[in-house]
């Protein structure tokens, strides 16, 4: 507010008891001979107005559609995890839009929502207009910088069972229940010897569609993750030279790509230049077997990625939802990508079962997955 005068802020909270903390802050923080106005209610100031005419206004988020407002150029969602999503998009967002504001949401993890969403947009380099940070209670400790003592913390988090720990102290977002691939990072291995020349390598591929990315995965017979690539907007001509190209750098890999829908063409085309390629068309009930199988594959540790920030944001955001009519599918959250997780499960089927005949699904039984040929 002192750099940029006549800006118009909200600091908005769930609840009105949650704007105490941080009111008090500002109003502390903010030098007195600066104060043109303010508006204090039971303790908790709700309106702050500079001799520069900026002005900073604390809202709750206490009533549905109480949060209207424009020309923003600026806002802070305290607690953000707490605040439905509808109440952003609907409310919140708009009012940023006249003077292209920007938005900044804090607050303790809990679980997977469109909070965790959010920071994970962050973490995505491709994602330009969002950025992310994460930190532990430990890092405001007197002994790393910070203002508390670190005893205070111990104390606290001794007392917490190790799930609450994670996310109250160390600020983890947690996958629970909806989340289908729960060791990723388990499996991320930090060196991945390049490709020797002699082995036998796997390539799944999965094509951009709109505003979806194309990604290639190459997987060794140890399950080791050897070549990652991620492209978008550019010819269907010109994705299938570069996924023959990817594939023949791997010696005689298989390449097994959804031909489902832009596939279609591009398995031809690619057919007539690469001979080792097969398809796959993706259904409910192949992508159901596709998916669980790379899943388990996870879980028993035959497969190993390197630690790539969009390919490990989207294995640990993709999840299922289970249908009125009981059955499950699996994808990843609305708004978001899912090409980097089917690209690496055509990949790790390929090297489960090799390169089968297309709409196979699995049969579960006694516990086991064994796989059927549909004729």
């Amino acid at each position: 507010m002192l750099q940029h005068p006549r800006s118009l802020l909200w600091w908005v909270a769930p609840l009105y008891k949650e704007l105490i903390p941080a009111s008090e802050k500002i109003r502390n923080l903010t030098p007195p001979e600066t104060i043109e106005k303010k508006f204090e209610n039971q303790n908790i100031i709700r309106y702050i107005k500079l001799y520069n005419g900026s002005e900073i206004y604390f809202h709750s988020a206490d009533r549905e559609d109480s949060l209207r407002g424009m020309g923003l150029d600026g806002l802070v969602v305290d607690e953000a995890a707490q605040l439905k999503e509808t109440r952003w998009h609907g409310e919140l967002e708009p009012s940023l839009t006249d003077k292209n504001g920007w938005a900044i949401f804090i607050g303790t993890p809990k679980g997977t929502n469109w909070f965790s969403k959010l920071y994970i947009r962050g973490q995505d380099q491709t994602q330009s207009l969002y950025e992310s940070w994460r930190f532990s209670s430990y890092d405001n400790a007197k002994e790393n910088g910070g203002f508390i003592d670190k005893q205070n913390f111990d104390i606290i988090a001794n007392d917490m069972p190790e799930l609450l720990r994670r996310q109250e102290i160390y600020g983890e977002f947690l996958r629970g229940e909806g989340v289908v691939f729960r060791n990723v990072q388990r499996q991320i291995k930090e060196e991945i010897k390049p490709y020797d020349g002699k082995e036998q390598v796997y390539v799944g591929a999965d094509f951009g569609k709109t505003t979806d990315y194309t990604v290639l995965c190459a997987l060794r017979a140890n399950g080791e993750l050897v070549g990652f690539d991620r492209f978008s907007q550019i010819d269907w001509v010109f994705q299938a030279k570069r996924t023959v190209n990817f594939a023949k750098t791997y010696g005689n890999a298989r390449l097994l790509i959804d031909s489902t829908g832009l596939g279609d063409p591009i398995f031809d085309f690619i057919k007539r230049d690469y001979q080792l390629v097969e398809g796959y068309k993706i259904n409910v009930t192949s992508k159901k077997a596709l998916i669980e199988n790379l899943s388990l594959m996870f879980d028993n540790r035959e497969i190993w990625i390197k630690n790539d920030p969009v390919l490990v944001n989207e294995l640990e955001i993709f999840g299922y939802e289970i249908t009125p009519s009981g059955n499950i599918q699996y994808g990843a959250p609305e708004g978001y990508h899912d090409d980097c997780v089917v690209a690496l499960a055509l990949a790790a089927w390929q090297l489960k079962y090799g390169v089968k005949p297309l709409n196979i699904h699995p049969v579960i039984t006694f516990g086991k997955i064994g796989v059927t040929n549909e004729i």
